[in-house]
């Protein structure tokens, strides 16, 4: 598996991974994208390994750290679909 470099110390996927499944939280994965990304369905979210790996070595992967991240990626996505979206008046 892949590792991901943190400030000091290397963290493996399988890490993440026991995390998530000591703590109970439903997931799938990883499954790679046509551009060799790796991504989860933690819950009901789909995640880059990356996010995963990073929630875990700032302490946050848990259910609202999942959640909180999520509602992040949302919150973005809808902000770039209204700058993108021409006006159908237009």
């Amino acid at each position: 598996m892949a590792k991901a470099r943190t400030d000091s110390v290397p963290v493996s996927v399988d890490a993440v991974i026991d995390s998530l499944r000591n703590q109970g939280i439903a997931f799938r994965g990883p499954f790679h994208t046509p551009g060799k990304r790796a991504v989860f369905v933690v819950e009901s979210y789909i995640l880059l390994e990356s996010e995963l790996v990073d929630l875990f070595t700032q302490n946050m992967l848990n259910r609202d750290g999942v959640r909180a991240l999520s509602k992040r990626i949302q919150a973005t996505n809808s902000k770039v679909d209204l700058l993108t979206t021409r006006n159908p008046t237009e």
